[in-house]
């Protein structure tokens, strides 16, 4: 989450020990208006569980409920939530009794208050003169503030999904090339469009894959983003992991472009 709020730059540092006050509820004046004029990016796990609340492929919640931002940098792809046309800006989500799909709300929304780069340092990313939640006198920690937003259920995605989520890093050169982006959006959000790929493509004849992990994949989001994790990996950086080409399958491929070659000459 991006608030234009330059007083939260100059917060200061907190870890986990930490307390700050906090509450926010239906009778505070600010009610609601965290959500709006916001730019709210979605960690792939988001998308996992707002599909899954709205009962919608992943697919189809990508294209009614985000827009698409892309690192003028890197050129990789990230999404954001869409907010509403009108001059409030406010998330598609919200009513006026609050968020409508507060247990599967974006990894954001779940830390607000707070905001953090690397999960160590934590800071408040507005100030009282515009949270006034801030201004409560309901103490948390740090710690206790992460674990009552289930915030720990994103730790696993991060650390497996950092090295590729910050893949902008280690190149050298941005990428234009759009195949390139849409597989890394297809990975890492579009969590069906990727299962399509993997069992209606020749995928799994090209790759030895475990049968555990074939069957897990089949139905479980979670595990299909690990995977699809360890699949950017090797496309990307050439990392194989459990990842291992078929030589057979290669071998047959082998011959059938030196076949068409020798029937063109």
């Amino acid at each position: 989450m991006k608030l234009q709020d330059a007083a939260s730059k100059e917060s200061k540092l907190m870890t986990w020990d930490d307390t700050f006050k906090f509450r926010c509820h239906q009778k505070i004046d600010c009610f609601n208006s965290c959500c709006r004029d916001v730019t709210i990016l979605l960690n792939p796990l988001d998308v996992v569980h707002l599909r899954k609340k709205l009962g919608i492929s992943s697919t189809d919640f990508i294209e009614n409920y985000t827009h698409l931002l892309v690192s003028r940098e890197s050129g990789l792809p990230a999404l954001a939530l869409k907010m509403s046309q009108d001059e409030k800006k406010q998330c598609q989500f919200v009513s006026e009794s609050g968020c409508t799909v507060y247990d599967s709300r974006p990894y954001s929304c779940r830390l607000y208050p707070l905001d953090t780069e690397q999960g160590v340092e934590y800071t408040l990313i507005v100030d009282q003169a515009k949270c006034h939640g801030l201004g409560e006198s309901e103490e948390w920690t740090v710690e206790r503030w992460r674990n009552e937003q289930g915030l720990y259920d994103y730790d696993d995605i991060d650390h497996n999904l950092k090295d590729v989520m910050h893949a902008d890093r280690l190149w050298e050169e941005k990428i234009v090339d759009q195949r390139m982006q849409d597989m890394f959006l297809m990975a890492i959000y579009d969590v069906d469009r990727f299962r399509e790929f993997v069992f209606e493509s020749t995928f799994l004849q090209k790759f030895k894959v475990d049968d555990d992990i074939i069957e897990k994949i089949k139905n479980d989001d979670v595990a299909m983003l690990y995977f699809a994790s360890q699949w950017l990996r090797f496309a990307l950086f050439g990392q194989k992991g459990f990842l291992k080409i078929d030589k057979d399958f290669l071998n047959q491929k082998k011959k059938e472009v030196l076949s068409r070659k020798e029937a063109l000459e």
